[in-house]
């Protein structure tokens, strides 16, 4: 599936969730508003509509108060009856609106307070008025409608009040429903951003560092490392360039082996030749020549070893087993690489010391190729240090697991090395100039981490104050064990 594919699909699920929690949200909302409509319609609607029956009956109550005074006060009857007919004309006006949706008792007592109008204006209002049990007759009705009044609203509180519970418990579902969608929102979006992630991360994690494999020498075939279609055309154009980095690779390796061989045969005669010349088998040589002569035979030797160190990198590199001899005594192989360095070290005035701390197996190795190796590492050693230094070559032996590895520790007295020049240390052809040495053309110690690892072991580099310590490791199988 390609990624905008993807992409869309999961995003497309975040928003029909989001989609989902508004609907819930504006559902929720609605039946609120839906029981507030309610209160506000049925139940407020019609106590306003109750409350004005009630102040209808009430007129009746207070007009039949004021005509009982003004009566008493000594007012003409028809200022009375006048009070008392116009309460009830207001009163049997409301009550035909009203009267036919109150509840009963209310409706009951207003109709009441009307039969007691009807009944104070069917005869003489004053006389009528000032009988006790007319006043009795008003009293128990105020007190009856009172009552009715209050239980009215009581009856009403209440059922706003479980209108209003039915409102909160709406909005707090409402609520816990939002919160709960919105966590699983939360967790789904964290779910799919991480997988997506994920899927396009970890193969480009994977790719970048296979390039980076790639951009030190590993030429390696990279594998697929799955994700979207976009992912794997990345690794497929880095499949491609690694292949044609291989070429080239080998191409290089190609040239080198064949010069380095077309330079050897020339190399072996000059050898040679200058070896008779200090044999003095052409005749003596003066002073001055055998000075020239060493010159020369320096210089040859040293052109000698850069071709030896081309064959054999070239032979390494190119994958080929090393040529192991059963039987190997490592002693003797330090030996015969510090021998070699050893008139250099001289020349320099730099002691070469040979320490021992275990007696090491015999081994199965390709024993030319591990001299050559060590000799680079005493060499570079023996460049440097200073007059008077001294180069230590340790031998030991450590557990590994089930099996022994022989460690090989090459230890300088020179200045150390910077972090530029150590983290490139072991890159062919990278030469670096460390003290008063000049640099070489930087395959020494390629060379010899190359031969450590064909054997199946490594070359590791230990900086410290003022030294600078190699040690290459080569590991004992239990068949090769003295």
């Amino acid at each position: 599936m390609r990624l905008p594919t993807r992409l869309g699909i999961t995003h497309g699920a975040l928003v029909a969730l989001l989609i989902v929690l508004l609907v819930v949200t504006l559902q929720g909302l609605l039946r609120m508003l839906g029981v507030m409509t309610m209160i506000s319609d049925q139940r407020l609607t019609r106590l306003d509509a109750e409350e004005e029956l009630h102040r209808s009956a009430w007129d009746i109550e207070v007009a039949l108060r004021h005509s009982r005074i003004a009566c008493a006060d000594g007012a003409p009857d028809e200022v009375a009856r006048g009070r008392i007919a116009r309460a009830r004309v207001t009163f049997s006006d409301v009550f035909a609106r009203h009267g036919a949706a109150a509840p009963a008792r209310l409706r009951d007592n207003a109709l009441a307070y009307g039969v007691l109008a009807d009944d104070a204006l069917s005869t003489q209002t004053c006389p009528f008025l000032s009988l006790s049990s007319t006043e009795e007759r008003r009293m128990t009705l105020d007190e009856e409608m009172t009552d009715t009044w209050i239980d009215r609203l009581h009856e009403l509180h209440a059922d706003i009040q479980t209108k209003e519970k039915s409102a909160r418990a709406i909005g707090t579902r409402t609520a816990t429903n939002g919160v709960v969608v919105a966590i699983l929102g939360v967790v789904a979006a964290v779910f799919v951003a991480t997988l997506t992630a994920r899927s396009v991360t970890r193969p480009i994690a994977r790719l970048a560092a296979d390039a980076t494999r790639l951009g030190d020498g590993d030429f390696t075939p990279i594998k697929p490392v799955g994700g979207p279609p976009e992912i794997d055309e990345l690794r497929r154009d880095l499949e491609r360039t690694r292949e044609k980095l291989l070429g080239v690779d080998r191409l290089k390796q190609a040239f080198l082996a064949s010069v380095s061989h077309e330079l050897r045969s020339p190399l072996g005669r000059l050898r040679e030749a200058l070896a008779l010349l200090g044999d003095g088998t052409v005749g003596e040589l003066t002073a001055r020549q055998g000075r020239v002569l060493t010159l020369a035979r320096n210089a040859c030797e040293q052109e000698v070893r850069i071709v030896e160190a081309l064959l054999d990198m070239s032979r390494v590199s190119s994958g080929l087993p090393v040529q192991r001899q059963a039987g190997c005594d490592i002693e003797k192989v330090v030996e015969a690489a510090v021998d070699a360095e050893r008139p250099a070290a001289v020349d320099r005035g730099v002691e070469i010391r040979v320490e021992q701390a275990d007696k090491a197996p015999t081994l199965r190795l390709d024993s030319a190729l591990v001299e050559r190796a060590v000799a680079n590492l005493v060499r570079n050693a023996v460049s440097v240090s200073p007059r008077n230094g001294e180069v230590r070559v340790r031998i030991g032996v450590r557990p590994d697991h089930e099996r022994r590895v022989v460690m090989i520790d090459v230890v300088d007295d020179g200045p150390g090395l910077s972090d530029v020049v150590a983290g490139r240390i072991f890159e062919p052809f990278n030469a670096a100039q460390v003290a008063d040495r000049p640099a070489g053309i930087g395959l020494g110690l390629s060379l010899a981490r190359e031969v450590a690892r064909a054997h199946g072991g490594d070359l590791d580099l230990a900086r410290g104050e003022g030294s600078t310590t190699f040690r290459m490791e080569i590991p004992v199988g239990t068949e090769e064990q003295a």
